[in-house]
C-alpha cells in the first residue's frame, strides 16, 4: 500500500533566546517551564461527587462474582452510628437498597468509611450492580483508602462501560497512587464516552504537561474551529504546552482567551504576563497584571513577579511597587533583594547593604543576593565578606559569569593572585559561552523569519552560522534539517537530523523526520525503530503513531499497524488522517 507520512512540528526553542535580563532576577523561573502549578486550585476532587449522587435503581439481583468478603452486620457500624430508622430496617430485613441508603446517609455526614462499608455491603449483596460497586470505590476514595478504591471502580467500569463517572474516579485514584500512564487511559476512555468531560481534559491535560508531553496537550485541546470553551485549567495548560514548544504567539492566545473567560485567574495572568514578557511586549504583561491585581489586590506572588519584571526593564513604576510590597511584608526575602537593586543602581550602596544582609539571612539559598551581596561588600571594601558571598553564589549555581569576574578582582587584591588568575580563565571561558549562545539565538531568529519567508536557502545558512557559535545544540541542528528539506539537500537534512539526535536522543521531531527519510529510501526496519523512538519521547505524538502504522503496513504487518492506528485514534479520535489509514489498511488486508 501506498506509505503516507506526515510532517513535524518543533519542539522547545526557548533555551536559545536570550533571557538574561528578565531571569538573572528571578530566582526560581526558567524559560522551559514558567508555571508553577501549585498556584492553580486543585483537580476537582470526587469527594463532593458522593453527596449529590442520588441512590440508585436496583439492578436484579445475581449470585455470580460474589466477592468472599462477608456481608456486613449491624454491628459492624457500631462506630459510625446509623440513624434510627435505617438501623431498624436492618435489623428487620437487611438488603442492598437498605444499606445503600445508609450509604448516602454516611455520605451525607461526610463519614466517607462508614460510607464505604455500607456500600461495600450493598455491592455483597447485588455484586453485578455497577452503582454499587461505583458508590463502594467512591467512598473509599473519599475515605483516603485510594489503593483499595481501585477494584470496585474496576468493577464498576466493566459491569457498565457507558457510565463516564467510574472512569473519571479511576483515573483520579490512579493518579493520586502515580500510576501516570493507566490514569491517562481511563481520561481517554472517559473522553471517549463524554468529549466534552471537564474533569477528564483537565486531568489529562495536566498529566501530558506533567509528563512534558505538550504535542499531547496541543493535540488534546489545541484543535481550531472547536466551540468548547476551555476551562481555567485546560487554558493554562494549552499555553505551557505552546510556550515549551517555543511558539510564544499561540501561546499568547490560548492564555489570553482564557483569561478573557476567566478574568479573576491569577495563574492564567501569571502565565500570560511571563508570555508576554518574553515576547517584548512590556507594556501588555503589565497591563494583565495590573488588571490581576485589580481582582486579586495585595497578592503577594503576582507584585513579586510584577517587581521582577519592572526591575527587569528598568521601570519607572518599579520603586512605588516595592516600597508598597516592602511595607505590607517587610522580611520578604525577594522585595529585599529587588529593593537593592534599585539602590546599587542609584549609588545607595548603604540601604543595599542592609536589605542585602536581611534578604540573605532569611534565604540564604538565592544565589543571586548572595552575589549581589558580594559586590555591596566590595565596595565598602570588605574583601573577606566579598569573597566569602561571591563563593557561596557559585557553590549555588549563579547563572552569571560575572560573578568569577568579581571574585578574580576581590582575590587579587587579597593577594591570592593564582586563585585570581584561575576565577578569571573560568569567566573568560563561561562569558564566551554565553555571547556564542546569544550570538547563535539571534542567528536563529533571523533564520526563522527567512523560513517563515520561504527563502530556505538564507536560513541555512543563518543556521549554520548559530551552529558555528554554539555546536552542541539539537535544536539549531534540528532547524537546520527543516530548512534543508526545502531546499531538497537530503543528505545534509539527514546529516543535520542524526547530529540533532545524538544530541538528544528525546528530540521526537527529529526521530520521527529520520523515520520518514528511512522509509523514503526503503529502510524500513530503520523506519520502525526511529518512529518508535520518537515515541517513546513523546507518547502522544500522533503523527509519529500515522507513519509508525503506515510503515508497519507497508510490511503487511497488520495487527501491528492496526494497533497502531487504534493508539493514534485513541489519542485523536476526529484525525482525519488517522480515520483514513485505518480504512485504508481494512481493505489491503488479504480476505481470509
Amino acid at each position: 500500500m501506498q506509505l503516507r507520512l506526515r510532517g513535524l512540528r518543533i519542539r522547545n526553542m526557548l533555551r536559545l533566546l536570550s533571557l538574561e535580563a528578565l531571569f538573572v532576577i528571578t530566582p526560581d523561573s526558567s524559560p522551559n517551564h514558567t508555571r508553577m502549578y501549585s498556584e492553580f486550585e486543585p483537580k476537582p476532587s470526587i469527594v463532593n461527587w458522593l453527596l449529590t449522587v442520588r441512590r440508585p435503581s436496583l439492578l436484579p439481583k445475581a449470585c455470580a462474582g460474589i466477592l468472599l468478603c462477608p456481608v456486613l452486620t449491624v454491628a459492624a457500624f457500631a462506630a459510625c452510628t446509623p440513624p434510627p430508622r435505617l438501623k431498624a430496617d436492618l435489623q428487620d430485613k437487611p438488603s442492598a437498597e437498605t444499606y445503600a441508603d445508609l450509604g448516602a446517609w454516611f455520605g451525607n455526614q461526610k463519614q466517607f468509611g462508614c460510607a464505604a462499608d455500607a456500600y461495600s455491603s450493598a455491592a455483597k449483596l447485588q455484586p453485578n450492580s455497577a452503582s454499587y460497586q461505583y458508590l463502594w470505590g467512591l467512598s473509599l476514595y473519599s475515605a483516603g483508602q485510594t489503593t483499595e478504591a481501585e477494584e470496585p471502580l474496576q468493577a464498576a467500569a466493566r459491569l457498565n462501560p457507558s457510565d463516564v463517572r467510574p472512569l473519571l474516579a479511576l483515573g483520579a485514584v490512579l493518579d493520586h497512587v502515580k500510576q501516570t500512564a493507566a490514569a491517562e487511559a481511563d481520561w481517554r476512555a472517559a473522553l471517549a464516552i463524554d468529549p466534552d468531560s471537564e474533569t477528564a481534559l483537565d486531568a489529562l491535560s495536566q498529566d501530558l504537561i506533567d509528563d512534558d508531553d505538550y504535542e499531547g496537550v496541543i493535540t488534546l485541546l489545541g484543535k481550531s474551529g472547536e466551540a468548547r470553551v476551555r476551562s481555567p485549567l485546560q487554558s493554562l495548560n494549552l499555553g505551557v504546552a505552546y510556550a515549551n514548544l517555543a511558539r510564544l504567539n499561540e501561546a499568547s492566545t490560548a492564555l489570553r482567551e482564557g483569561l478573557n473567560t476567566t478574568p479573576d485567574s491569577l495563574p492564567l495572568a501569571r502565565e500570560l504576563a511571563l508570555v508576554l514578557k518574553l515576547l517584548s511586549r512590556n507594556s501588555e504583561a503589565y497591563a494583565v497584571l495590573d488588571l490581576a491585581l485589580q481582582h486579586h489586590p495585595g497578592d503577594l506572588d503576582t507584585e513579586l513577579l510584577y517587581c521582577r519584571m519592572l526591575v527587569s526593564g528598568h521601570s519607572e513604576n518599579a520603586p512605588p511597587l516595592l516600597h508598597k510590597v516592602l511595607l505590607a511584608h517587610p522580611d520578604n526575602a525577594e522585595a529585599l533583594y529587588l529593593s537593592s537593586v534599585l539602590e546599587s543602581e542609584d549609588g545607595d550602596f548603604t540601604h543595599a547593604r542592609e536589605h542585602l544582609e536581611r534578604s540573605v539571612d532569611l534565604n540564604p539559598n538565592d544565589a543571586k543576593a548572595q552575589m549581589a551581596l558580594g559586590n555591596v561588600l566590595a565596595k565598602f571594601q570588605d574583601l573577606h565578606g566579598a569573597k566569602e558571598h561571591f563563593e557561596k553564589a557559585i557553590a549555588l549555581g549563579v547563572p552569571d559569569p560575572e560573578v568569577h569576574y568579581d571574585l578574580a578582582k576581590v582575590l587579587q587584591s587579597l593577594g591570592e593572585g593564582e586563585q585570581a588568575q584561575e576565577e578569571l580563565r573560568t569567566y573568560q571561558q563561561l562569558n564566551k559561552a554565553q555571547a556564542d549562545r546569544t550570538e547563535a539565538a539571534g542567528k536563529a531568529l533571523v533564520g526563522d523569519e527567512a523560513l517563515a519567508a520561504g527563502d530556505a536557502v538564507k536560513a541555512a545558512a543563518l543556521y549554520r552560522a548559530a551552529l558555528a557559535s554554539n555546536p552542541d545544540e539539537p535544536y539549531l541542528s534540528y532547524k537546520l534539517s527543516q530548512a534543508l528539506d526545502k531546499t531538497n539537500d537530503l543528505a545534509g537534512e539527514r546529516a543535520a537530523l542524526q547530529r540533532a539526535i545524538e544530541l538528544d536522543p528525546k528530540l521526537a521531531e527529529a526521530q520521527n523526520q529520520m523515520g520518514y527519510l528511512s522509509a523514503r529510501s526503503g529502510d524500513a526496519i530503520a523506519a520502525e525503530a526511529y518512529f518508535h523512538a520518537a515515541i517513546q519521547a513523546s507518547p502522544s505524538y500522533v503523527s509519529a503513531w500515522i507513519n509508525l502504522a503506515a510503515t508497519l503496513a507497508s510490511e503487511a504487518k497488520w495487527q501491528d499497524a492496526t494497533a497502531a492506528v487504534d493508539h493514534a485514534l485513541a489519542i485523536d479520535p476526529s484525525n482525519a488522517e488517522a480515520r483514513d489509514l485505518e480504512q485504508a489498511i481494512l481493505a489491503a488486508q488479504p480476505k481470509q
